[in-house]
C-alpha cells in the first residue's frame, strides 16, 4: 500500500537489472497490452541498454526501499541536439499522485542541464494516461509510427522552480511566519 507522495525520494542512480525493477516493468506494463517486452530476459537487455545510453540519464522513485518508478532519458540523442525520454515507469498503486509528473519534470531538468533544447519521446497511440500527462506538461503530437506516437517539447521553457528537491514532493503549505 502507497503511504503518500511526500515519502517517495527519487535518485538519480544508473538502472540495473534487478529483480525489482523488471518486475516493477511488469506491474506498470501489464495493463496497457501491447506495449512491453514480455520476457524477463528482454527487459533485462532493455533496461541494460538504457543504462548504456545514458548513465546518468535515469532517475528511480523510492518508498522505502522498494522502487515504485524510474525514468530513463538520454542526452545524446540525435548528438544531443534531442534529448529523449525512452522510458517512463510508474508502479500502478502510485499512479494518480503525481509520481509521473515529478519524474517527468526531474527528467526533462536534467537533459535541459545537458544542453539539449528539445526533447521527445514516443508513447503508445492507446495510451491515453500517459498522453494526457505529457499534453499536461507542453508536449504536442510531432509523427506516428505505426501504434507509436512521437511527442515533443521545447526545453526552453520550462519553470525555474524546477530545483531538484523540488521535484520529490508536492509544495509544502505556506509557512505561516513567526
Amino acid at each position: 500500500m502507497p503511504r503518500s507522495i511526500e515519502a517517495i525520494r527519487i535518485v538519480q542512480e544508473p538502472l540495473s537489472g534487478s529483480a525489482d525493477l523488471i518486475d516493477l516493468y511488469f506491474r506498470a506494463y501489464q495493463p496497457l497490452g501491447d506495449y512491453f517486452y514480455r520476457h524477463r530476459a528482454e527487459v533485462k537487455a532493455y533496461l541494460k541498454w538504457l543504462r548504456h545510453r545514458d548513465p546518468t540519464g535515469s532517475f528511480i522513485a523510492y518508498d522505502g526501499p522498494r522502487p515504485v518508478g524510474f525514468i530513463a532519458t538520454d542526452s545524446r540523442w540525435d548528438h544531443g541536439a534531442v534529448g529523449a525520454i525512452h522510458e517512463l515507469v510508474v508502479d500502478p498503486e502510485y499512479q494518480g499522485m503525481g509520481l509521473g509528473r515529478a519524474l517527468l519534470l526531474r527528467g526533462m531538468a536534467y537533459l535541459r542541464a545537458r544542453g539539449c533544447r528539445e526533447c521527445e519521446l514516443w508513447v503508445g497511440e492507446r495510451n491515453e494516461r500517459a498522453r494526457s500527462l505529457y499534453r499536461n506538461l507542453g508536449f504536442r503530437e510531432n509523427g506516428r509510427w505505426g501504434k507509436w506516437v512521437r511527442m515533443t517539447r521545447s526545453l526552453d521553457d520550462l519553470p525555474e522552480i524546477l530545483a531538484p528537491e523540488a521535484l520529490t514532493a508536492r509544495p509544502a503549505p505556506p509557512d505561516p511566519g513567526p
